[in-house]
């Protein structure tokens, strides 16, 4: 798959910030830090030199915003295919993919550049590109036909896949043991980890606890504003195994906007 690489209206970079435990920074100041940054309607965008999945997430969240277009997005890593916040970059692609990027690259040594782009190519749906100078160089690729029962998503650092029949187990609900239930439910998995969302104050415990989420993450709730919510400050790729009460048409429109994955 190859793509011509537009003429950029706008760019966004790193801003060095970060979402708790390792910054500070709330995402909705991050979110709006990135959307003040851009021109509304002007496009295309090119999101350059990502390393966090935080400050990615806020910046294309931010071109939606501001209806820009589908933008193309790059990240930086090194031979290991890591970014320097150990983001591994198929889970970094997933998420890109998901949220509407037009297209996905790398920046990193140039002695590891095919071997990155390579093990992209295996799961990519957009098209690829490298990074030489600080310009998108596009990687032409086949894209590979992929199993529909076999399903990528990630977590906040790394890339997991579930299949359409996966067994997600009991829920965990938002409490004060938030925390320790999801360290329990990974050390015994059953395929994937759910946790309930039923309250405002829920989306803010599951806020604080999120990143300690290492395995497949089933988001669920009958409320669309909350589990909107949830999958605004979740730094992953998460799905929705189908048993709450939402409308299709508002899934599919979260799944426009954060990546949802609908089973």
């Amino acid at each position: 798959m190859d793509a011509s690489v537009p003429i950029f209206q706008q760019g966004l970079g790193p801003l060095g910030l970060d979402v708790p435990p390792t910054g500070e920074c709330g995402f909705e100041e991050l979110a709006a830090a990135y959307r003040v940054r851009l021109e509304p309607e002007r496009g295309p965008v090119y999101i350059s030199g990502m390393t966090t999945m935080a400050e990615c997430r806020a910046a294309l969240l931010a071109v939606k915003k501001q209806d820009c277009g589908a933008p193309w997005v790059s990240w930086a890593c090194g031979e290991d295919g890591e970014s320097p916040a150990r983001v591994r970059m198929l889970a970094a692609l997933f998420v890109c993919e998901g949220m509407g990027a037009a297209a996905f690259g790398v920046d990193c040594p140039e002695a590891a550049e095919e071997e990155r782009l390579a093990e992209l190519a295996a799961y990519a749906q957009i098209p690829l590109f490298r990074v030489r100078d600080g310009k998108p160089v596009p990687y032409p690729y086949e894209r590979a036909a992929r199993d529909p029962d076999v399903i990528p998503c990630a977590t906040g650092t790394e890339p997991c896949f579930i299949r359409r029949t996966i067994d997600v187990g009991e829920e965990l609900e938002c409490g004060p043991d938030l925390l320790e239930d999801i360290i329990a439910a990974e050390d015994n998995p059953v395929g994937a980890v759910k946790i309930a969302i039923q309250s405002q104050d829920d989306v803010e415990i599951f806020a604080a606890h999120q990143y300690a989420v290492r395995e497949a993450l089933c988001l669920w709730s009958d409320v669309p504003e909350l589990l909107e919510g949830a999958l605004r400050v979740y730094q992953g790729r998460a799905f929705y195994d189908g048993t709450g009460d939402i409308e299709r048409e508002e899934l599919d429109r979260l799944t426009r906007l954060y990546g949802l994955i609908v089973l």
